[in-house]
This record gives C-alpha cells, sequence and structure tokens, in this order.
C-alpha cells in the first residue's frame, strides 16, 4: 500500500516549506506532483549554509521538494494563467500559499475554482488568520503563539526551536486538509476549499501546556528539556562518556530505574515514592541519580534501561541520529543526494510484526 495515492495529480503551487512539505508527503504516498514554481525559483533555493556548494539548490530547498516534476511559469502572464487553467482541468489538489491578491490575478479564487473545477481539493497556507496583510515566518509564529516562552532554560532568553517547527505543524494540517477533502470528495463527487493557518497551528499544539492555562491558570515557564508534570521526565544522566535523557512516567518505571542504577534506596525515601513528591524534589533526586550514572558508560547504561524497560534514550547529534541503523529506512538516494523522506507512516506489509 506504499502508492495508497497512486493516480492522485497534484499542483503544488506553495513555496518555502509548509506547503512543499506537504507536497513531498503526498508524492511519497504515490501522488504525481508537479511543482511549478517563477521563473527566479522558490526562494529556498537560496537559503545556503556558507561553504554550500554553488548551484541553482539548496540542502534547505532539497528537504521539502523531493519526488517532484518541478517546472517553470510565471502565473501571471497571459500564457501563464492558460497553461494553469489547463492543468488545473485534470488535477485532483491544488496547495498554495500566495497572496489574496496574487489569487485574483492568477484566477485562483476559492469561489471561482470551485465553480470552474468542482472535483479540486483546494488548500491554501496563510500566516496569521483574518490579518493578511501580516507576513508570517516560523520565529514570528513560535513568538506570538507561545512556543518560545517555554523554550530554554530557567535563567536565559526565550528561544525559537531548530528547526521550522511551525511550518512543519501546519504542514500535518495541510496533509490532513488534502486527505479529508479526498474522502470527501469520494463520498460526495465533490472537492473543496481549506485554510490552514501557521499561527493556528501553533496555537492548537499548545496541547497540555495550553490546557494548563484555560483550566487552571497557570502560565508555562522555561525549565530547559524537563517536563512540568513528571518527573524525572527530561532531566539527563551524564554519563562517563555521553548524556542520557529519561523520560520515566510511573512509580513502576521508577523502581525499575533505581534498580539498574543500584539506588534502591530512593524508592523508600518520602521525596521520591510518587510522581508529585518527584516533581517536587526534582533537584535533589536527579542530583542522586547521576552520583550512580556518571561512572557508566552510555551505551551500556542504554543497554540496561532498555531490557528493564525504563524509558530513556541517548543524545546524539545529528550525525549519529542519521548514521543509525533505525534511521535508514527513512533515507531515499544516496551521497550527496540523499535526503530524509518527510512521513513516519509504513503501511502493513507482509514481515512486519507488532513490538
Amino acid at each position: 500500500m506504499e502508492g495508497v495515492l497512486t493516480g492522485v495529480r497534484v499542483l503544488d503551487l506553495s513555496s518555502v516549506l509548509a506547503g512543499p512539505l506537504a507536497g513531498t508527503f503526498l508524492a511519497e504516498c504515490g501522488a504525481d506532483v508537479t511543482k511549478v514554481e517563477a521563473p527566479g525559483g522558490d526562494v529556498t533555493r537560496s537559503w545556503k549554509l556558507p561553504g554550500e556548494a554553488p548551484g541553482p539548490s539548496s540542502s534547505y530547498y532539497e528537504a521539502a521538494n523531493h519526488g517532484k516534476t518541478v517546472v517553470s511559469h510565471n502565473l501571471k502572464t497571459a500564457e501563464g494563467q492558460a497553461w494553469l487553467q489547463d492543468i488545473l482541468a485534470h488535477t485532483d489538489v491544488l496547495l498554495q500559499n500566495m497572496k489574496w491578491g496574487d489569487l485574483d490575478t492568477m484566477g485562483l479564487l476559492p469561489d471561482r475554482l470551485s465553480d470552474a473545477f468542482p472535483h479540486l481539493v483546494h488548500v491554501r497556507l496563510v500566516g496569521f488568520e483574518q490579518r493578511s496583510d501580516r507576513l508570517a515566518y516560523d520565529v514570528v509564529v513560535q513568538a506570538e503563539s507561545g512556543f518560545m516562552s517555554m523554550n530554554g532554560t530557567p535563567d536565559g532568553p526565550a528561544t525559537k526551536m531548530p528547526v521550522a517547527m511551525m511550518d512543519i505543524l501546519a504542514s500535518h494540517q495541510m496533509r490532513a486538509a488534502v486527505l479529508g477533502g479526498l474522502f470527501h470528495r469520494e463520498r460526495t463527487g465533490r472537492g473543496g476549499y481549506a485554510e490552514v493557518s501557521l499561527w493556528g497551528s501553533g496555537l492548537t499544539a499548545l496541547a497540555n501546556q495550553g490546557t494548563q492555562w484555560l483550566m487552571h491558570g497557570t502560565v508555562p515557564q522555561r525549565m530547559g528539556s524537563t517536563h512540568p508534570n513528571i518527573a524525572p521526565y527530561g532531566d539527563m544522566l551524564t554519563c562517563r562518556d555521553g548524556d542520557v535523557v529519561l523520560a520515566v512516567g510511573s512509580d513502576a518505571q521508577f523502581k525499575s530505574l533505581c534498580n539498574v542504577l543500584g539506588c534502591n534506596g530512593l524508592t523508600k525515601d518520602p521525596r521520591f515514592r510518587t510522581n508529585v513528591q518527584r516533581v517536587k524534589h526534582r533537584e535533589a533526586l536527579v542530583a542522586a541519580l547521576n552520583a550512580k550514572a556518571r561512572q557508566a558508560s552510555r551505551a551500556d547504561l542504554l543497554a540496561a534501561f532498555v531490557e528493564r524497560r525504563v524509558p530513556a534514550g541517548a543524545v546524539r547529534s545529528v550525525q549519529e541520529a542519521l548514521d543509525s541503523e533505525m534511521a535508514q529506512a527513512y533515507l531515499t538516494g544516496s551521497g550527496d543526494c540523499c535526503k530524509l523522506q518527510t512521513s513516519a507512516i509504513r503501511w502493513a506489509q507482509a514481515g512486519m510484526r507488532k513490538a
């Protein structure tokens, strides 16, 4: 079922990251995706690291655009608009993140497209809902949606996440809109139009942190990697050759952790018997755990945790993560053309088993 969208024709008019990632996901599912770029090309073609090889592309661009047929058209010209109207007649899904004025110029206003191409599933990415005058880039939305205020250490400044997380969240929302639109068309024979906003994608991803404010008036604070409700969760063990992060969410897991480290006495300490108490006394708890962990090797300790079903992970560099055996299934191509897939979905096949 790897080609679950085989036969679906997608026109990707989007640029930068969220929309292109959605288009690449559809291509990975088997859809025929055509990406249209203006004669100057997608702006991310020029977003290069210092020392990155000269040429018409960049690693940033390649991260979001593999698996597509790329063509160049000026859609503001009569010739470009004629080409566009012709291909839309044979298109199932349209992705775009254009300004409203450009949509009018290009004949892409939603109502007009719905009348002309009732079969079309049309998904548009916007920045801020009801604020078409405001430019929205990822870091701006991280700031406005509350994410930056939570990210970083308690004594440090608000910090953006090291990937464009708002774009990635919005890309997943766009994928859901496409799949929902195709399902609706399967039932009714008609497509539809949906808008996804970067800001809304960030806001709705606040999840438990947002709900804690809505229910209890608790404003989330910067806590580094630690969890406000669970301990030890996000806390680090410093081994002699690297770090291991813990994600211990139950009393039973805490007992297993202490057993591996040889500090079973901590489970009887009133400060650490329950999760509520462990959260209150986090600093003393982590110090006690590290006193046992610092002489162990990272690999040996992690292997023991896995055997005893203690949730934990080695803190790896990006290089270590991508070089790992587990990562190989998510890579496509080879050498300089090796790229990371956008989807973690693995359709059921013979040989797959329950973990």
